[in-house]
Parts: C-alpha cells; structure tokens; sequence
C-alpha cells in the first residue's frame, strides 16, 4: 500500500496499492481442516475476529462461516461493527439452540422449517417481539447465502424466501417523549454540561494562573497548579497520595482527571444534549471528527457520518450556526459542537482520535488498556455500543415521566422527539421538517404512529375545521355589484332577522337604489347594492328555487327566462356554490314554503 494515511471523505483520493494487491480472505478455511475463522473490517477501520471453533455442530461451520463471509464482507450488506457483530450472535444461539435438540442436524440438509420457529419463540423469552423478530430477520439474511442453496429441505427454502418472517419496516416503535418530558430532559442534561464546562474551565484558568503568575497563588493552589501543568504535558493523572488508604487511590485519580479532561460518566449529558440539539442519530454523533472548517466564525462545517444509508452516500457535509455571544454558546449546534472540540482537545492529544470525543478512563481495566496513552482513549473508536447508562443518568436526575414513573431514556426517542418537533413548527410540511431523512423516511420511521404527533395533528384538523365552518357561517354576501364590507352593527342586525326580506337581508330599505323608500319586487333583491345573504338565508333560497321551478312548471320557458331568469343564475350559480354541501343540506331542513305570489313585489290593497 501507499505510504500515506487512509483517509476517507469527498475529495479524497483513496489509498491504492503500490503494485498487484490481493486482499485478505475474508473467511479463513485451516488446511488441517480445523474450524474457520471470518475477519471483519469495516471502512472506518473497526474489526472484528470471529471464530467457529467456539461453537458446537462442526458440520455446519464451514456453510455458515462462507454465508457469513459473504453478509459481511466487502461487498456485504452489513459493513458495520455492531451489524456484524449481530450476525454473529445470531449464528452462535442458532447453534447454541440446535445443540440442546435430542437429534440436532448435523449438515445443512438436515436443517427443518421447526428449527426456524424454535429458534423465534426461544428469542422471544428473552427480548422484545421486535428484537425476537430481527435475530430471526438476521439468520435468515445469512441462510439465504449459504452456499448451494439447492441442499436446504424444500420447506425450507421456501420459509427463508418468505416475506414477513422478519421485523416489519413500517412496525411503529416507541415513540418521541411529550412536550414535557423533553423540556426536563434538555434542562437536565445542560445543567450538567455547564458543570463539566466550568469545571474544565476552572482547572485551566488555575493551571494559566500556575504557569504565568505562580507568586499569585497559595501554597495549595501552586501544588494542584504543579500537578496539572505535569497532566497537561504528560497526560498522566498526578495526585498527592498523602494521607490516603489504598482503596481510595482510584477515586483521587479520577477526581483529579476531572479537572482538566473529560471523564467516562460525562458522555451521557453530552450526547444527550448533542441529540436533542442537533436532532442526529446517536451512531452519527458518536462519531463526530475533529477535524472542521470554519466559515466566517458564523459557522461550522463538518463531515456527518450516516451508515444507514449505504457506502456511497454514507457522508455528508452540515453547517451549523456558531453564535458569537458567550451566553448563547448552548444554544446553536456549531457553537456546542466547538465546546466539545475544547474541552477534550488535551485528552485528544494523547489518545491520537481523529474523532472530537476523547477522555480519560486509566482506572481499572482502562489503566492497562490505555497504558501507553496515559489512559486516554476515543470512547468509541473500538466500537459504538459503549454503555452509557442513561437510566442511572435519569434517576439521578429525578426524571419521570408523563405517567409518573422513572423516564425510560433513548438517545433515538431524542432523536425522534425533534423531528417531531420540527414537523410541528413548520405546521406538518415534511419536505421542509426532514433534517437527516427523506419525507418518506421521516414519516415512515418517526412520526407514523407517535402519539404525541397523532394528537397534534388531530387538534390541527379540529382547528382548521371549526375554523373553516366558522368563517363559512360568517360568510356574508353583497349583491348587486356591492364594493367594501358590511358594518358590525348592520351584519349584527341582519344576523338576527331584523334586516329580512324574502329570502335575504336589505342594508338600508329606506333608500332604495333610486333614492327612495323600496317598493321593488323582492326578486329585484338579488340584483340590489343592499341586498345581503347570509347563512340564515339558505331555508329562503332553496325555497324560491323550488317556486321558481314550479313557477317555470306553468309560464313558456322564454317568458320565464325573461322574467326570472337573471335572479335564477345569480341564486344558483353566484350564492349558493358559496355555501358547503353539508350547509345546503341542513337548510332544506329548515326550508318554508313561499306562495307564488310574493315574487311580484308589494302590492296595493283596494
């Protein structure tokens, strides 16, 4: 290989072979026939060593370490630690299970469709129906490529190949947290990430204080000040053992190792915080780089690393805003994200991470493990499924939730509540509320099926609805070519009958349109300035359309379009499309009866 370090990213060039490279066998066979072994390495450099001489039933080893090879190899389906760390498993309690049977099958003939469903109904007496589901999912990925797939019993064949066995993509999961209970949650855990900043703050500003003013300090200050100016140049704790028991050496350590460097049981507030700021699934944000770019110090560029969606779009470049004032740090991704990058950049340069979280964990078994760097190390760059014990985190806390018991804590619930939350500002909008997903994905994964968005959306639609009929019942039309809107006091009048003419509500009969009191045919109405229609009205029209059609029942069809057949297209065709259907329908509850007479006017009586 070339001698420059692998790197990854857009824009890179990759590593290539000096000359002819064949690579590594994924799956190793023993010439002496042992068992085989597969090797794992992902594409960011994290392996695995998986070895079938731990497992019993030799006679299936070389079949499935070959499907294994082939799942997680380099043109496999899981690329990941964790995903083929998965698979493994799966295989070994497939095993594990098989060897307990009275007549377990030695090859992969013997294999039965009851071994399958066994399989299903031990897993669920330990997990959930959605992880039971998944193992199964998993073991039937790697039988599907085991090699020579014509030996499997028909049966068999036919059950791996099957639909629906496995975990439902569209399976609704536990949902975000309420309102409420993320409110407690932010609030908690950027108290503690305030504390873990200004106890790393304070330790350096005593350590400057040591460094370029040693005569301002006390006899006490200058020692601690000694010993962090030997942390910060060698990376190794140094306590003053004096007057201390051998059981308490641990401690000592790991309160000094406080004062400049990050330390194990700060991750949970920070990655917490970090998901519910930034709004990132939790394998992404455990691998945050170091490296970034600055824009114009108002913002931040970095390198997201999204597994998910496959090797070639599994990069991507964000920006987040970096707010200049000091008290706003908390309060914009890009600024939080450059804490971060402060308060372990010490640790970081002794663990040699290229990702921004480094810490110091050089007790106990961390003391051995991290020797050479003076127990610092990259929490996740072994692997991501570090403990975080969120639930310790959350009791201490006091954290309940909406049903009083201790708040059951996820980073991916987190993840899930801020989409929720953005879906709900930008009023549902998917295209605009997706931050890491596509509006299908987002939808499908997220918000289908929360609760807490389910009885958003529900009051939303309660809202629009009663608002639609309100402004529909309050609809109020002016004829006759009226301009402007009508006055409170004349649309209070008229909505209360006091304004009626036949079938709807004159603003000013007083003065008609020549000027003088109205003595006009109530069907010239609907051609008048004054005239308004309100809801209350609907009865009166649908039943002058009724006289009107059996008043056409008796005239010539020319002598009644001359006569009516103005008033007829404005009823139909400018008024009543105005009203809804269900409006229309409850007045022909309501409808008079209106005599035809009354559609020529007021009349003189003898």
């Amino acid at each position: 290989m070339s001698g420059d370090p692998a790197r990854v990213g857009r824009g890179r060039t990759a590593s290539v072979p000096a000359s002819f490279y064949q690579p590594p066998p994924t799956v190793e066979f023993p010439k002496d026939g042992g068992a085989p072994v597969v090797r794992f390495v992902g594409e960011d450099g994290r392996e695995c060593v998986f070895r079938f001489e731990e497992l019993p039933l030799e006679g299936l080893h070389r079949d499935f370490a070959h499907a294994l090879g082939e799942r997680i190899g380099p043109g496999g389906g899981r690329r990941t630690q964790r995903a083929a760390t998965s698979h493994w498993q799966s295989v070994k309690r497939f095993f594990l299970l098989l060897d307990q049977l009275s007549a377990p099958p030695r090859r992969v003939e013997g294999l039965r469709v009851r071994h399958l469903q066994r399989y299903l109904m031990t897993r669920r007496e330990t997990c959930s129906e959605k992880s039971a589901r998944k193992n199964l999912q998993d073991l039937l990925l790697l039988m599907r490529a085991l090699p020579r797939q014509d030996r499997l019993h028909r049966q068999v064949a036919d059950f791996v190949g099957q639909r629906g066995h496995g975990v439902d993509a569209q399976q609704v999961g536990q949902p975000g947290y309420s309102d409420r209970e993320f409110q407690a949650i932010m609030v908690a855990a950027r108290s503690d990430v305030v504390a873990i900043r200004d106890r790393i703050a304070a330790g350096e500003a005593l350590l400057q204080k040591f460094v370029h003013r040693p005569g301002s300090l006390s006899v006490a200050d200058r020692e601690q000040g000694a010993r962090l100016e030997a942390m910060a140049r060698t990376g190794r704790v140094q306590v003053d053992f004096r007057g201390l028991a051998v059981g308490e050496y641990s401690a000592a350590c790991y309160e000094q190792a406080r004062r400049l460097f990050v330390v194990a049981e700060d991750l949970t507030p920070l990655l917490v915080y970090a998901a519910g700021l930034t709004g990132r699934n939790p394998e992404t944000l455990k691998e945050l780089p170091a490296e970034h770019r600055l824009v114009e110090d108002r913002a931040v560029a970095v390198t997201l690393i999204k597994r998910r969606r496959g090797k070639a779009n599994s990069r991507t470049n964000v920006h987040w805003s970096v707010d200049a004032e000091p008290a706003r740090q908390l309060r914009a991704a890009g600024s939080f994200y450059l804490l971060l990058h402060q308060i372990m950049a010490r640790s970081r340069g002794f663990s040699g991470t290229a990702s921004v979280w480094s810490i110091w964990a050089g007790n106990g078994h961390g003391a051995v493990r991290n020797a050479s760097t003076g127990g610092h190390t990259g929490p996740f760059d072994a692997e991501l499924a570090r403990k975080l014990h969120l639930g310790r985190w959350a009791k201490a806390h006091g954290l309940a939730g909406d049903d009083g018991a201790t708040l059951q804590m996820k980073l991916t619930r987190i993840k899930k509540t801020v989409e929720a939350r953005t879906a709900k500002q930008v009023g549902g909008h998917l295209p605009s509320a997706r931050l890491t997903n596509t509006a299908e994905t987002s939808f499908a994964h997220y918000l289908r099926g929360d609760p807490f968005v389910t009885e958003w959306a529900a009051e939303v639609l309660t809202e629009a609805i009663t608002d639609a009929e309100q402004r529909a019942r309050a609809v109020v039309l002016r004829l006759g070519g009226a301009d402007g809107g009508v006055g409170e006091d004349v649309r209070q009048r008229a909505a209360a009958g006091e304004l009626d003419t036949l079938a709807a509500a004159c603003a000013d009969i007083e003065h008609g349109p020549d000027g003088d009191p109205c003595r006009e045919s109530f069907l010239a109405c609907f051609s008048c300035p004054n005239a308004l229609v309100l809801e209350r009205h609907l009865p009166a029209l649908l039943a002058l359309t009724d006289a009107l059609r059996e008043d056409l029942q008796r005239r010539d069809a020319g002598q009644w379009a001359a006569r009516h057949g103005a008033t007829w297209q404005i009823i139909t065709r400018d008024i009543l499309p105005r009203f809804s259907p269900a409006q229309r329908v409850a007045a022909v509850e309501a409808k008079p009866v209106l005599p035809l007479d009354l559609l020529d006017g007021p009349k003189e009586q003898p």
